[in-house]
């Protein structure tokens, strides 16, 4: 009995589906149809009973005392959307995977508001729940507060608490320039996160970086003052924005005591790394918070093979460069590049090479670390193992991401040395 009901439930449901689309064929036929909407330069016929039996808007306009009898003109809605609208109402069904891009998504969103469409609003906000993410969260949010979508701002919103609660930054999407962020969503942000810590603080400064550009602004203390002069911020956070730069931060301690070895974890060797077939390393590294790198954890030269007559050396001198890179969008800037000449290192053993800057890295932005020797070098070997791709203490994570092209080729960077910074 009960898989009898089953099937007729089911059967019912086809043909529900079913008079869907032969209604919506009707409609793109112009059969029976006895209403038109002019959208951009396309003009749409429909049947009035078929949109006022979805939308309470569609009936008062068509049967309600200020009917309207002539083509209805649509000036705020794409025509492209207010078609999907229509196969909505028609078919109860929407293709949001066929939808280009997220100003359509809202666009179809507000049109559920504009005519009360309680169904597919309802489908909007739920696949705007499920697919809001870091990378575009702060573009959602700054179209639907232009639009006024007060559902899909408050999604955002929760979401952003989420993420800074969490440490997240997003200064890496603010400066890939894919969507700049109003000043009036900045405030919005800032209203809705009272605590604004260090991960706040890099976005904001992310987003001066972008506004200057915007203005066509030199980026400079000044510009970012300017930039910053309306937003709702303590005058000390504001110069602390103005003050940022990657070598010019106080400790949270007050001093430079209190270093945190972050170290990855060793997962098995493979071959080394030959200077000659190689002549340089290159790490890229990110973290979750504002921190000082003081030094790098690198592996030391392997011994050579000796002859008979050769004295055993314990130790030798390296002598490489290092060069440090933010990275945003296809852009980099080099903030480091210094020799280190190194005396007394241990073959077979660990290096910690001191970087002779303490160099500031910002929340959730992309730096290149690489590593290059000189000819001098060429036929030594260097340990490479598979390394863990993150670094964790109590504080703070660390990634760490070889190039993606010699990702199984290993590691000799086993870790870095750092603070923490606010």
């Amino acid at each position: 009995m009960c898989s009898q009901g089953a099937s007729v439930q089911g059967v019912l449901e086809n043909q529900h589906t079913d008079f869907g689309q032969r209604f919506n064929e009707m409609r793109k036929k112009k059969h029976l149809v006895d209403c038109s909407f002019s959208v951009d330069e396309d003009v749409y016929h429909c049947h009035k009973l078929i949109l006022s039996a979805a939308s309470p808007v569609f009936e008062a306009m068509f049967y309600g005392a200020l009917a309207e009898m002539q083509t209805v003109q649509i000036a705020d809605i794409n025509s492209r959307v207010f078609e999907r609208m229509l196969d909505y109402i028609y078919v109860g069904a929407v293709d949001f995977d066929g939808i280009q891009n997220i100003e359509e998504l809202l666009e179809l969103y507000y049109c559920a508001e504009k005519y009360m469409i309680d169904s597919l609003h309802e489908k909007c906000v739920n696949y705007f729940g499920k697919n809001i993410k870091p990378n575009n969260v702060l573009k959602i949010l700054d179209i639907a507060y232009r639009m006024n979508l007060d559902d899909i701002i408050y999604s955002c919103m929760c979401v952003l608490k989420h993420f800074f609660s969490s440490g997240m930054s997003l200064s890496n999407i603010i400066l890939e320039r894919s969507h700049h962020l109003s000043k009036n969503c900045v405030d919005l942000i800032l209203e809705d996160n009272f605590d604004v810590k260090d991960n706040i603080i890099c976005m904001i400064r992310a987003w001066c970086i972008t506004e200057c550009e915007q203005n066509r602004l030199e980026i400079n203390s000044d510009s970012m003052k300017t930039v910053l002069q309306d937003i709702e911020l303590p005058d000390t956070l504001k110069d602390t924005i103005v003050g940022c730069s990657f070598t010019n931060f106080t400790p949270i301690a007050g001093d430079n005591t209190g270093w945190i070895p972050v170290h990855r974890i060793h997962y098995k060797a493979v071959s080394p790394l030959i200077i000659g077939d190689e002549m340089d390393f290159e790490v890229n590294i990110s973290t979750n918070r504002f921190i000082v790198i003081k030094s790098l954890s690198l592996n030391s030269r392997l011994l050579p093979q000796l002859k008979v007559s050769e004295v055993r050396q314990e130790t030798y001198t390296e002598k490489l460069t290092v060069e440090i890179s933010s990275k945003h969008s296809n852009d980099r800037k080099k903030i480091y590049h210094k020799e280190h000449l190194i005396c007394d290192v241990a073959f077979n053993d660990s290096l910690q090479l001191s970087l002779t800057e303490q160099i500031v890295f910002f929340p959730d932005v992309i730096y290149t670390i690489r590593i290059k020797w000189d000819p001098d070098s060429l036929g030594y070997e260097y340990p490479r193992s598979i390394l863990s791709a993150y670094g964790k203490c109590k504080q703070l994570m660390v990634n760490f991401s070889e190039n993606m092209y010699l990702q199984n080729s290993g590691s000799i960077l086993n870790g870095i040395v750092c603070n923490l910074y606010k």
